[in-house]
C-alpha cells in the first residue's frame, strides 16, 4: 500500500526538491506551504506522516504540532521537523511537543529517506502491537468475565431450587459472593486501565496538591487487603523510608498491590515477597522483589495490557494488566517501571516516582 507523506514547507524549491525524491522512491507526496495549509489537507486525509518545517507565514511549525496534540487520531502522525535552526531550544521545544525527529537543512538525500524508513517502521510496529493487543482483548475478555459468572450463575440456580440443607447453601452463597467479588475485581481494573490510558488521574494544576506519605505501615496495610488466598500477611515484607510524595494516594495503593500481587502470584507459596521504598535522587524508588518464575528478556520488552508475562494462553486466570496498570501510573506522575529478572531466579519492579511533578 503507497505511504502518504505531507511536505510542510514555505520554500517553494525546498518543497518541490522534497516532493521529487519521496516520489521517486515510491512515496505519494501531498505539499502545503504553511501549517494553515497543511491543516485544511490534515482535516480531509490523514497522511502517514509529516515533514515540517519550523519558520512558516500564518501558522509555523511549532503551531501546527500543537493543533495536532489536540486530536487524537492526528496526534498519533509521525512529525518531522525539517528547519534551518539549531539552537537548543528551538529542539527541545519541538520534542517537548511530540516532534519524533529533527532534519537540518542543507540535508542530505540518505539521512531524510532513513529518519522516514525509521519513522514509518515504528509506526506499523506499534500498529501490529495495537492490532495484536484488540485479538487479545476479544479473546481474553470474555473468558476472563464468563468464568465468574458460571459460579453465579450455577449456584444461585441450585439454590433457587430449595433441596439443599441449610450448610450446603451457606457454602454455596459463599462461592457466589467470592464470584462476584472477582468478577467487580476484573471490572475495576480495566476500568482502571482504561482511565489510565486518557489520563483522567492527572492532578489539576490550579489546586494545591499536598502528595501523600508513605510509610510501612500505610504500606503494609495496601498490600493486607489482597487476596487472602495469596497469603499476603505472612509473605510480604515491607521496609520504606517514609516520605511525602506527589501522587494520588488511591493510585498509589494500585501501583504498589498491582506489583506485590504479581510477585504473590508467580513465586511459590512459601516465597517472601520484598517492598523497598527509599530516596535517590529526585524520585522515591519502591521495589517488589521475588523469588518465583521470572521472565526473560523478550518478555519484559513485551510487557502490555492483557498480555501476562509474554504469553497468550487463556488457560491462565488473570487478565494481564497488573504491571501495564503499574507502568501508567509511574509515566503519569513522571516517572518509570523497570523490571529486571531472570527465569526461575527472581523477578524485581522497579517502580519510581518524580519528586516535583510537572502535571
Amino acid at each position: 500500500m503507497e505511504e502518504t507523506i505531507l511536505v510542510v514547507e514555505d520554500e517553494t524549491d525546498v518543497r518541490d526538491n522534497i516532493q521529487d525524491i519521496l516520489e521517486c522512491k515510491g512515496y505519494k507526496v501531498l505539499t502545503a506551504e504553511n501549517g494553515q495549509s497543511a491543516m485544511e489537507y490534515l482535516n480531509r486525509e490523514i497522511p502517514d506522516m509529516i515533514i515540517c518545517d519550523i519558520m512558516m507565514p500564518l501558522m509555523n511549525g511549532f503551531e501546527l504540532l500543537e493543533e495536532l496534540q489536540k486530536d487524537r487520531n492526528k496526534a498519533k502522525i509521525p512529525f518531522i521537523f525539517l528547519t534551518a535552526k539549531v539552537e537548543t531550544e528551538n529542539f527541545r521545544k519541538g520534542m517537548n511537543l511530540g516532534a519524533d525527529d529533527y532534519i537540518f537543512k542543507p540535508f542530505d538525500i540518505e539521512e531524510l529517506l532513513n529518519a522516514i524508513s525509521t519513522r514509518l517502521g515504528k509506526k506499523n510496529v506499534s500498529w501490529e502491537i495495537l492490532t495484536e493487543m484488540q485479538e487479545q482483548i476479544s479473546l481474553k475478555i470474555p473468558h476472563e468475565l464468563r468464568t465468574p459468572l458460571v459460579h453465579i450463575l450455577g449456584f444461585a440456580e441450585i439454590i433457587e431450587d430449595e433441596e439443599e440443607d441449610i450448610n450446603e447453601i451457606k457454602g454455596m452463597v459463599k462461592k457466589i459472593r467470592t464470584s462476584g467479588k472477582e468478577l467487580h475485581r476484573k471490572i475495576e481494573k480495566l476500568l482502571l486501565h482504561q482511565d489510565l490510558i486518557v489520563k483522567q488521574y492527572r492532578t489539576d494544576k490550579r489546586k494545591p496538591f499536598q502528595g501523600t506519605v508513605i510509610t510501612e505501615e500505610s504500606l503494609f496495610a495496601c498490600v493486607s487487603k489482597l487476596s487472602a488466598e495469596l497469603e499476603p500477611v505472612e509473605r510480604v515484607k515491607v521496609t520504606v523510608e517514609t516520605q511525602t510524595v506527589p501522587i494520588n494516594e488511591w493510585l498509589l495503593q494500585q501501583l504498589v498491590k498491582e506489583l506485590v500481587e504479581n510477585g504473590l502470584k508467580y513465586s511459590d507459596s512459601k516465597c517472601k515477597v520484598y517492598v523497598r521504598g527509599y530516596l535517590f535522587g529526585e524520585y522515591y524508588i519502591i521495589t517488589v522483589s521475588d523469588s518465583g518464575r521470572g521472565m526473560d528478556t523478550d518478555e519484559i520488552s513485551f510487557i502490555t495490557a492483557f498480555n501476562k508475562f509474554g504469553e497468550s494462553r487463556l488457560s491462565e486466570n488473570g487478565l494481564g494488566l497488573g504491571l501495564a496498570i503499574a507502568e501508567k501510573i509511574t509515566r503519569l506522575y513522571s516517572g518509570y517501571l523497570k523490571i529486571k529478572s531472570e527465569i526461575n531466579t527472581f523477578t524485581t519492579c522497579e517502580a519510581a516516582i518524580r519528586l516535583m511533578v510537572n502535571c
